[in-house]
Parts: structure tokens; C-alpha cells; sequence
């Protein structure tokens, strides 16, 4: 997928120009606040509304003129998903294979699975009406997986889901990108970005701030950098000097059975501080960096600066 100079212009606000490239097997997390152009930028995507300049690809095809085509191999989950409150989730999986051309066998293990993998198996046969926020949400990423979509674009995928369905579905993209899958993923949820996503796209005021790595992007918005390291016992004089003399630390401050480590915002000498520590004999508890640094970094690239 790929937007070119994608502006869309409602004459009082506009959005863009965006310019975005996802390859076959990222998962990209695609992070900014409300009012950014996030949806719009989705809208665009998916041929739901007209850019007004620049150009859009999906699957190769444009999503305006060729829009069946174009998401002939795409699942959708929206943010807030419309059901069919009537239907059943089983009958709704059911109709939406249909409509992607499954049928026979194929239709009739197509939607066993996909509620089994989603959680909702027990409840295939309850009117959707019935199911709270986090199942619907549950089963909208279901709906978004029949036929086994190349591409799947997830707008706030896990809003409502358990802590226990959160990890499940952290595996579940994991398993669908190792099959061959790409992922957009819209959140608001930056733990769940970090743990799940290889790429980030960030969108401010309408405009693209960021589209990298995710390892790159804490790098490019944070200043110096302070590594927590726990011990079994205090560290002795002989180690302060040896991790202080490691490429990319700037300082080190020993307190009892902790060590403060600054490091420059390039680096990232963990390996070698750990190695450090065990050849020392000391004990290694924990190791971290001090803070959260992909919310630091998210926070500083919306303002345009570190501080």
C-alpha cells in the first residue's frame, strides 16, 4: 500500500500531504492524536473518500476507480464497528464469506476458526446485541480475517479487551504477519505498539513527522538516555570504572545495589553492560531503560522538539 502526495482538503482543514509506504510483512503502527488525519489518511486507503490531489495505492490497484479489486484482499477494523445487531457472530462470518466468494468446506471451517481464534466460539450462535463492546470489538477483527486477507488495516483493535485477550491478539497478528501478512494498526495504546509493531508512522497537524523503525524512532526524539540496572549486592569500584569506560555511556552513578547509567541517544550498549556485569561476578536482577521513552519520544516529535 502506498500514498503519494495524498492531500485531502475540506477547505476549512487539511490533511496532508502524506506520503506512506507499507511493504508486505511489517506491522506498522500508525500513532497521533485525535484530529490528526489518522482516519482520513484510512479513508483515503481504503477508497472510502476521494483524495484531493496526490494518489493512492492499494494492493497495487487504485481504491477509487478499481475498488473491488483494490480490497479483494483487505480486512477492515474500524474503530467503532457497526454490526448487524440482529445476526448472530457466526451468521455474520458466514455472510461475509459469502461475500468473499467462499463457499462448502472452505466457508464451513472458515468460521469455526476464526471464532475460536478471536474468543468467541461459545458464543458463535448469540445475537450480536447481546455481546459487550469488547467482544464485538472481538469479532470485528474476525470479520476484517475471513478469507485470509493479505493486508489487514486495524483501527484500535483491542479497545475493550482484557488484559489476558490482549496478549492472545498480540500473538494472533504475530502468527498472521509470519504467514505472510502485512498490518496497519491504528492505537492509542503505545505499549501495545512497542510490543507488537517493526515500523511507525506518526501523523501531527496533518502531516507525517515520522515513518521509520520503531527501534529508530526513540532515538530521533529523546535526549540522553538513562539505563536502571539492579545487582544482587552493591557494585564495587572495579565495575563503575569498567561500564563507565563502555562506548556510548557519558556517566554512571552507584547507589547500594543500583546503578544509573547515561547513555547517549545513538547507543545502545545493554549486551555489552551485561556482559560487563556478569564476567564482574555481580548479579544481574533487572535492567531497563529508566523510563518510558516511546511515550517521551511520541510526546516530543507532537511538539517538533526534545526536551
Amino acid at each position: 500500500m502506498a500514498l503519494d502526495g495524498a492531500v485531502k482538503d475540506y477547505g476549512s482543514k487539511k490533511i496532508g500531504p502524506i506520503t506512506l509506504r507499507v511493504e508486505s510483512g511489517e506491522i506498522v503502527g500508525f500513532l497521533g492524536p485525535n484530529g490528526s488525519g489518522k482516519s482520513t489518511t484510512i479513508r483515503m486507503l481504503l477508497g472510502l473518500i476521494r483524495p484531493s490531489s496526490g494518489s493512492v495505492r492499494l494492493m497495487q490497484s487504485d481504491p477509487i476507480r478499481q475498488h473491488e479489486k483494490a480490497l479483494a484482499e483487505v480486512g477492515y477494523s474500524p474503530e467503532l464497528p457497526n454490526l448487524q445487531t440482529f445476526l448472530s457472530p457466526r451468521e455474520l462470518l458466514d455472510l461475509t464469506g459469502r461475500l468473499r466468494g467462499l463457499s462448502g468446506r472452505a466457508l464451513e471451517s472458515e468460521t469455526p476458526r476464526l471464532l475460536a481464534d478471536v474468543g468467541l466460539a461459545e458464543y458463535e450462535g448469540y445475537k450480536i446485541s447481546k455481546l459487550s463492546k469488547g467482544m464485538v470489538q472481538r469479532l470485528s477483527v474476525a470479520q476484517a480475517m475471513v478469507g485470509s486477507p493479505k493486508l489487514l488495516v486495524l483501527d484500535e483493535p483491542t479497545i475493550g479487551i482484557d488484559p489476558a485477550g490482549v496478549a492472545h491478539f498480540r500473538s494472533l497478528f504475530r502468527d498472521f504477519v509470519q504467514k505472510g501478512g502485512t498490518i496497519l494498526l491504528s492505537s492509542h495504546i503505545l505499549s501495545e505498539v512497542e510490543a507488537l509493531c517493526t515500523g511507525l508512522a506518526v501523523i501531527h497537524s496533518g502531516s507525517l513527522v515520522y515513518r521509520g523503525e520503531l527501534q529508530k524512532f526513540v532515538p530521533t526524539w529523546v535526549g540522553a538516555r538513562t539505563i536502571s540496572v539492579e545487582l544482587g549486592g552493591p557494585a564495587d569500584d572495579a565495575l563503575v570504572r569498567a561500564l563507565s569506560g563502555v562506548r556510548g555511556v557519558t556517566g554512571v552513578k552507584a547507589s547500594g545495589e543500583k546503578l544509573l547509567i547515561e547513555v547517549s541517544k545513538e547507543a545502545d550498549p545493554r549486551g555489552e553492560i551485561s556482559k560487563l556485569i556478569v564476567g564482574s561476578g555481580a548479579r544481574l536482577l533487572s535492567m531497563g531503560y529508566s523510563r518510558d521513552e516511546l511515550q517521551e519520544a511520541y510526546v516530543n516529535s507532537m511538539r517538533g522538539t526534545i526536551e
